[in-house]
């Protein structure tokens, strides 16, 4: 079920996801087809990155099922969700295995943030 809410006085709209008993969730949208491939494809996890599939096909669940930004420490606390600083401000990180992670950006880069973009699985450190 979709619904638009209007998002400011400048008439601008959000669609906001929901599940059939009417709670909103995270919209989820990926970078690129190559990276939403790899983080909803069970066969393209296996194939490239079997490593992270456990952990990876948990932190996009929690991305599903969440309500807001906000909400992602307390629905998925094993993935060590956090906002990053520095060249990747505006971003946040979920811990996959070792140093890699799943990198998020929401829009707007707000808690109450209702949209979100897969934007890379990287090891930065």
């Amino acid at each position: 079920m979709l619904f638009l809410c209007q998002a400011g006085s400048n008439s601008q709209f959000l669609v906001l996801c929901c599940n059939e008993v009417g709670d909103i969730k995270l919209k989820v949208r990926f970078k690129g087809n190559k990276l939403e491939k790899l983080c909803t494809d069970e066969n393209e996890m296996q194939k490239k990155r079997p490593d992270l599939k456990k952990k990876l096909r948990l932190r996009i669940k929690a991305l599903e099922t969440s309500e807001t930004l906000a909400s992602l420490p307390q629905d998925d606390p094993g993935g060590r969700w956090h906002a990053l600083h520095g060249e990747r401000a505006g971003t946040w990180a979920a811990e996959l295995s070792g140093n890699w992670r799943l990198i998020i950006e929401p829009k707007p880069n707000q808690p109450h943030a209702h949209e979100i973009t897969v934007i890379d699985i990287t090891d930065y450190h």
